[in-house]
């Protein structure tokens, strides 16, 4: 008993020192992220990044001195076109504002105010527009990037029709771009104008701006950041090419695993998956600002700008576009901009690979199990040397990687996690020393009931998890258009539980009768099994009888229901056959009776693909049954989603519905001219085939289309007829 509580003990904190590892990957309340981005907002200041001298970016600041000079915003767009004017040399020209309505104060604004006057009246007329002079100043500069802000407020207006060309590579980055309702706009006539449009969201949804997005989008359209436009202006590119999952030369292996990098001409953007680019930032005093006053009057001489990448915005404290960084609080939001523009053309990115949180999972994993190893063979002394040693490694680690690769490597989740694995072990070892200590003293106690002890262990093992491996059968049942009937419902949500719940009992019914035994429901999702807990020697049989009661039911059930609801409800039913494991699975505090297997995932998927082929029922190979109480027809050769090994599979009628001999014929000769790539021959039979009173019509249909898909686009020379599924 000694030797098996020394073990348990153990084992046990072993197995606990592993489950902390886990910690970041669970990353309960977020508060792994919270701590990681304390890492790296750390690392952020003490190695800001350097500005150069010959760094292109220059501010424009609608600063509160230019504000007292010129007028509260906004200002005339004369101004503003003086402005643009004055910064005609430069490579490009951002503004960090959206100019949605047209300007107060053009002169014709005016001219209601005096009706009776028609000399003003002329003359206030004939005097210039002042949006057509900064439009005009626009176009005249060509290289003006106005800005766009993306909401989700009024879904009527999109953005404006991009102004670049975009090449994407492996998955549809539409698939991991934030996405938004609307935008607002500039007036049409600047927007025209300019020479790029850019979405001006700074940051996400946390307070502290630590990334910026590259692209947004609003429904398919994507949308390019500020400062990527203005990039994109400034180098005089035309096109993007974004680079996601599964291009060439990115190891996805399969997965979406989402944006790897966004290219404008020579330059290169590293991303998260998202789209977002990590920010590195430098002492906002390094970067080059003018005030908007200085540049208007003259101050500021046009050669100033010679060459560089310009950006209008405001520091003005009570225009409120004031946001936080990881070194610095309370900064312009055209500052962010300039400094993701810098770090772009000085080509300094802080990145996070992919394999960084395999690398930071492994290190917390080795030092956890190594402090608990250290404290069980050295005592806690010992176990503390290990952390420290470890601690520091992954310290100086991260370090090193942040400063000569700009890695962000976070060394936080891992010293949390040998902390806290240090701390419990240490406190459970001596919890497990005294419990030890206690057993000895009670050793004489423990036997003075031994009937008690028998009753104990005979109760443990009825709570054992685990199972058998059996030959089974199994069944998937799901409503077709679940989600369309429950719009219809979304103002009576009671009512739609009690119909699906009446609909199940019907069901459930109908396989409680043929002897299965359902596993669980999902919604409105039936799993059913059979030949387990007892055995069932006829299963396959009982799962089709139950399948065509099922639908027996279903047509009983919408009958009845007729003028209770205005549509009839449909299911689709998938049944399969194999070997599986079969037994109590879950954890020691609860668990079902439940199966798992492979055989199992495949009936889900033959269940979601019956409304592809447009049948009620499809059931694998090993289910098929040779009965005379069905008319079981074969209907494809499919390699379902997820699995390469192709399966025949067929559908089942009952003996009532007959199918001529002919027509059984005539459907064998088409499968095999299908599958020998005779497509003429193949839609002839089917003409033949869609024409005869059958169940048969919605699936000739979808074979039909099929084959006209594979008349332009054929498959390869010694494809077997096997359709490989795209969806599940």
């Amino acid at each position: 008993m000694k030797k098996d509580l020394k073990k348990l003990s153990r084992f046990g904190l072993l197995a606990f020192a592993i489950f902390v590892s886990f910690l970041p990957i669970l990353n309960p309340l977020q508060i792994f992220s919270a701590l990681q981005n304390y890492s790296f907002d750390t690392f952020q200041r003490i190695l800001p990044r350097n500005v150069y001298a010959e760094d292109p970016v220059v501010i424009i600041d609608i600063d509160d001195s230019s504000l007292s000079r010129i007028g509260q915003w906004p200002w005339s767009r004369n101004q503003l076109a003086q402005l643009t004017n004055q910064a005609y040399s430069a490579a490009a020209l951002g503004f960090d504002v959206v100019f949605a309505e047209p300007d107060r104060t053009n002169p014709q604004n005016l001219i209601a105010s005096y009706p009776e006057n028609a000399v003003l009246k002329k003359e206030l007329s004939a005097l210039p527009n002042n949006d057509n002079l900064f439009a005009q100043a626009i176009e005249n500069h060509g290289t003006v990037v106005l800005g766009q802000a993306l909401n989700n407020k009024n879904k009527s207006l999109k953005p404006l029709k991009n102004k670049f060309g975009l090449v994407t590579q492996g998955d549809d980055p539409k698939l991991f771009i934030r996405n938004y309702l609307s935008a607002q706009r500039n007036i049409p006539s600047l927007d025209n104008a300019a020479a790029g449009i850019g979405s001006m969201s700074i940051g996400n949804d946390d307070s502290v701006v630590r990334l910026l997005p590259t692209f947004e989008r609003v429904g398919d359209q994507l949308v390019p950041s500020l400062a990527m436009e203005i990039t994109r202006v400034a180098v005089g590119a035309s096109t993007y090419q974004i680079k996601s999952s599964n291009a060439s030369s990115e190891e996805a292996y399969g997965a979406n695993t989402g944006i790897n990098n966004v290219k404008l001409g020579p330059l290169t953007i590293p991303t998260t998956p998202e789209g977002n680019a990590w920010v590195y930032f430098a002492p906002t005093e390094n970067i080059t600002t003018v005030s908007a006053a200085d540049v208007i009057s003259g101050i500021i001489p046009p050669e100033f700008f010679d060459g560089k990448i310009a950006l209008v915005g405001t520091s003005a404290s009570g225009l409120l576009d004031l946001r936080s960084t990881p070194t610095e609080k309370n900064i312009p939001g055209v500052t962010i901009i300039a400094q993701f523009i810098q770090q772009i053309f000085a080509n300094e990115f802080l990145q996070r690979p992919d394999w960084l949180f395999g690398a930071e999972f492994l290190a917390g994993l080795i030092l956890a199990i190594s402090i608990t190893l250290g404290i069980q063979a050295l005592g806690p002394i010992g176990g503390l040397s290990v952390l420290a040693v470890g601690s520091s490694g992954i310290v100086g680690t991260s370090y090193y990687f942040f400063k000569s690769k700009l890695f962000l490597v976070d060394p936080i989740s891992p010293l949390i996690i040998a902390l806290s694995v240090y701390v419990a072990v240490t406190f459970f070892n001596f919890l497990f020393t005294e419990l030890e200590r206690s057993r000895v003293r009670g050793a004489f106690a423990q036997y003075l009931s031994p009937e008690m002890v028998n009753r104990l262990a005979e109760s443990s093992e009825s709570l054992v998890l685990g199972g058998e491996k059996k030959e089974m059968t199994f069944l998937f049942s799901d409503i077709r258009g679940f989600t369309k009937i429950s719009e219809q419902y979304k103002d009576n949500p009671e009512a739609l539980t009690q119909l699906i719940n009446q609909l199940l009992t019907v069901l459930s019914n109908a396989i409680l009768d043929h002897g299965g035994t359902i596993d669980k429901y999902m919604g409105d999702c039936i799993m059913a099994f059979w030949n387990a807990p007892t055995d069932q020697e006829n299963h396959r049989q009982l799962a089709i009888d139950s399948a065509h009661a099922m639908h027996e039911a279903l047509s009983q059930f919408n009958n009845e229901a007729e003028g209770n609801i205005d549509f009839k409800l449909e299911i689709g039913i998938g049944i399969n056959s194999g070997e599986c494991i079969v037994g109590n699975m879950g954890s020691d505090k609860r668990f079902d009776y439940t199966v798992l297997g492979d055989a199992v995932n495949l009936a889900s998927r033959l269940e979601s693909q019956s409304s592809n082929y447009g049948l009620n029922m499809i059931m694998g190979e090993n289910s098929y049954i040779d009965d005379a109480n069905y008319q079981v027809i074969e209907i494809d050769k499919i390699a379902v989603k997820g699995k390469t090994t192709a399966q025949t599979i067929f559908t089942s009628f009952p003996a009532d519905i007959l199918f001529k001999e002919s027509f059984l014929d005539n459907h064998q000769q088409f499968l095999k001219e299908y599958r020998a790539q005779n497509w003429n021959e193949a839609n002839s039979l089917i003409n033949k085939l869609i024409s005869s009173p059958n169940d048969l019509e919605l699936y000739y249909a979808h074979m039909k289309s099929r084959i006209e898909d594979y008349m332009i686009n054929p498959p390869s020379a010694d494809w077997e007829g096997v359709y490989v599924a795209t969806n599940k």
